[in-house]
């Protein structure tokens, strides 16, 4: 379902208007971090819009995190504002991430053509899987036992590379988890194996299952190891 965009009312819309009518070479990202009064109300009702209107999920890892301020957010531009300060207010251009992902994406570029003076409002025009224009599923799967984020188109590629979306599966493979949990890991992938539409999805599996395999191993081996040595 597409995200609903925020609409600016009351006082708030007549900051946007003032922003826009600015000529382009005096619109700048700092604007957002001035604490003057009505810029920090706009971005307070960007944030609470946003929040709920993602269902308190990140368009981009979809971690969800349910909080009842919103310190545990941040507004996210999907164009970089360093870049397209003119985009700044722009509401096709705003959600919220969490404040991994935004760490991550920070400044780099996510458009075709990174020229581009007016807003993109089509799917093609950005190499990540766009919040307001794209499904999510239809880029990425996420196998969450694993922490694994699994690609499904350049779309996909591209998210997970921006986003630091690998920074889940580094976690997983250096847990400390008991050889039981890494024999249940290993049977959910089966079981997502099972259901895999393609080719490359099934080699994707096989690969993760080899993987999980792996780092149980060395898991138990170092365990063994310890557990001999400290019988001696």
């Amino acid at each position: 379902m597409p995200l609903i965009h925020i609409t600016y009312n009351g006082e708030i819309l007549g900051t946007f208007q003032r922003f826009e009518r600015l000529p382009d070479i005096e619109k700048s990202g700092d604007v957002w971090d001035s604490k003057a009064r009505d810029i920090c109300d706009i971005k307070k009702a960007i944030k609470d819009h946003y929040i709920i209107a993602q269902d308190y999920t990140c368009p981009y890892c979809k971690q969800r995190i349910e909080v009842n301020h919103n310190a545990s957010w941040d507004a996210e531009h999907i164009i970089p504002k360093s870049t397209h300060p003119r985009f700044l207010f722009e509401p096709l251009n705003l959600c919220v991430s969490c404040k991994d992902c935004n760490n991550e994406k920070r400044d780099k570029p996510v458009l075709v053509n990174n020229n581009r003076r007016t807003l993109p409002v089509n799917s093609g025009d950005y190499i990540i899987s766009h919040p307001h224009f794209d499904d999510f599923n239809d880029n990425i799967r996420v196998i969450e036992i694993a922490g694994y984020y699994l690609p499904l188109s350049d779309k996909g590629r591209k998210t997970i590379e921006i986003c630091g979306l690998l920074r889940f599966s580094y976690k997983y493979a250096n847990y400390g988890n008991t050889s039981q949990e890494n024999k249940e890991t290993i049977l959910e992938l089966a079981n997502s194996l099972m259901g895999a539409s393609s080719p490359a999805e099934e080699n994707a599996y096989l690969g993760i299952i080899s993987d999980t395999a792996r780092a149980g191993q060395k898991l138990s081996k170092e365990a063994f190891l310890k557990q001999k040595e400290a019988n001696k």
